[in-house]
């Protein structure tokens, strides 16, 4: 729903739009927005971002969206976003989950900028969400010989390599990826593996955490994250080192509360030597 300030707005920003100022029109949307969402708004919005050669901030904004494929407003607005940041990963990534084609062509970006996002990459010492976003402006080929030169880097975090391996499964690649998993190389072949929170171990270790911590409620968001640490770390291999899920549920939280992993302590004490304090 679109409130009736939101409309008011809506008809000063098309104003400023009318009068070439986006500046003032994005203004308005922004301040529509606060407190109050309102798809109409939101679609604007990311027009005139784009427009006003803002694409990373309508691509921010499009993505708070929880459901992006229904609406074909919605679906056509963010597939234009991907276009306008030349996220062409991301677009495959859609054409492979939808197994539609895009209504529009996205396009990487230049061979130069290209090398130069992966000489960038390489150079950090921190990845935050905009430096891993820019990898999505590579061509596949680029993309898969430098996400495999990245998994077969032993020092960056579990977080980065979980965040590449999740991006090959979303693509459907069928060749097979070799990966350091807590010291062993192992191999994985991404079109035959789920996401982690789609993990069926996954799913049901987290169901045992939440039985055993139905009584203390204010210790669960502690468990649940060292478990999303020690799985992360384990994945995209965790059929291979998971064996019973309560056992391994029951044996990490007794890890964690008293240093013993009982028949996991091995495994436990091998994932975090290789997690950051």
């Amino acid at each position: 729903m679109t409130s009736v300030s939101q409309k008011n707005l809506l008809k000063l920003a098309e104003e400023n739009r009318r009068k070439g100022d986006l500046e003032a029109a994005i203004e308005n949307l922004e301040e529509a927005l606060r407190g109050e969402h309102s798809l109409d708004v939101i679609l604007q919005l990311c027009e005139l971002y784009c427009a006003n050669k803002q694409e990373d901030q309508a691509y921010a904004l499009i993505k708070e969206e929880p459901d992006l494929f229904s609406d074909q407003r919605v679906y056509r607005t963010y597939c234009k976003i991907l276009m306008q940041n030349h996220f062409l990963i991301e677009a495959l990534q859609l054409k492979n989950i939808t197994g539609l084609n895009l209504p529009v062509r996205v396009e990487p970006v230049s061979e130069q900028k290209q090398q130069m996002i992966m000489q960038a990459f390489k150079q950090k010492k921190q990845i935050n969400q905009t430096d891993y976003e820019s990898l999505h402006k590579l061509n596949l080929v680029n993309f898969k010989a430098f996400v495999q030169s990245i998994l077969l880097d032993p020092t960056p975090d579990f977080a980065v390599r979980l965040a590449l391996c999740e991006d090959l499964v979303r693509l459907g690649l069928k060749e097979k990826f070799r990966i350091w998993v807590i010291g062993n190389l192992e191999e994985f072949i991404p079109a035959g593996t789920l996401l982690l929170e789609k993990e069926t171990k996954y799913q049901e270790i987290i169901s045992a955490i939440g039985s055993r911590f139905s009584h203390n409620p204010s210790q669960l968001p502690l468990m649940i994250g060292e478990m999303n640490l020690v799985m992360g770390s384990l994945y995209p291999k965790i059929s291979k080192y998971v064996d019973e899920p309560d056992s391994f549920a029951s044996d990490l939280v007794s890890f964690l509360q008293h240093e013993d992993g009982r028949n996991h302590q091995k495994l436990f004490k091998q994932v975090y030597q290789y997690i950051p304090k």
